[in-house]
Parts: structure tokens; C-alpha cells; sequence
């Protein structure tokens, strides 16, 4: 557990990183800005979850992590470099989903049952 949120706290620490240095780093796809998004917000998603296993990945995470992409959002805003998308933070959100709705495919793995029992 101590492991799963050092590195939790290490890509929070590269999101919001990248989320206010002027050129971040893309990807060689069409909409790369929201690919990155969604991956971001799905692998948070797992990380969160799996940092703080006693509690379900309900209201209290989601709401946290839709939080913290508005957050970024609010940032970019104030950078002249940057600015604030509001399709970003939908991206977020269905990234966020996206890991909700394969929570029951990961409870067919037995690492998944074994974390949530600790």
C-alpha cells in the first residue's frame, strides 16, 4: 500500500507538471491532448483506488479526482501559455468512468482480490 501511493503521488506530481509547463508531451494521434487526458485520468483512477483499498471506488474517489482535473483546469487558466478546456475535463471524467466500468473485469484477477483485502 505504502508503494501504490509513493507512485500515486509521483504521477500526480508529473500530471500537474505537465499539466502547467508550456509544451507538454503529445503523442503522434489525432486529438492527442484528450488521448493523454483519458489515459491520465484512467491510470490516476486505478492508483487512487488501489493507494486507499478499504474504501470502494465511489463517490469520495471520483468526486476527489474530478476535483483535481477541474483544479488543473482552474490553473491553466491563470498561465498565458495555457489555457482552459472544458472538453478536458469531460475527457477526465470519462477516463474516470472508463475505469469504473472495468472494475468488475478486474475483479477477476486475483491481484485485485488480494489488494482489496489488505
Amino acid at each position: 500500500m505504502i508503494a501504490t501511493r509513493l507512485i500515486l503521488g509521483v504521477i500526480l506530481m508529473f500530471i500537474s507538471w505537465q499539466a502547467t509547463i508550456r509544451n507538454g508531451i503529445s503523442v503522434p494521434v489525432a486529438n492527442s491532448d484528450k488521448v493523454l487526458h483519458f489515459l491520465a485520468f484512467y491510470m490516476l483512477s486505478f492508483f487512487v483506488d488501489f493507494a486507499f483499498p478499504l474504501r470502494r471506488f465511489g463517490a469520495i474517489k471520483i468526486i476527489t479526482l474530478i476535483g483535481y482535473g477541474l483544479l488543473i483546469e482552474v490553473v491553466q487558466s491563470f498561465l498565458p501559455y495555457r489555457s482552459a478546456d472544458m472538453a478536458d475535463l469531460l475527457t477526465d471524467i470519462v477516463g474516470i468512468a472508463a475505469y469504473a466500468a472495468t472494475i468488475p473485469l478486474l475483479r477477476r484477477f486475483s491481484f485485485y482480490q488480494q489488494y482489496r483485502q489488505m
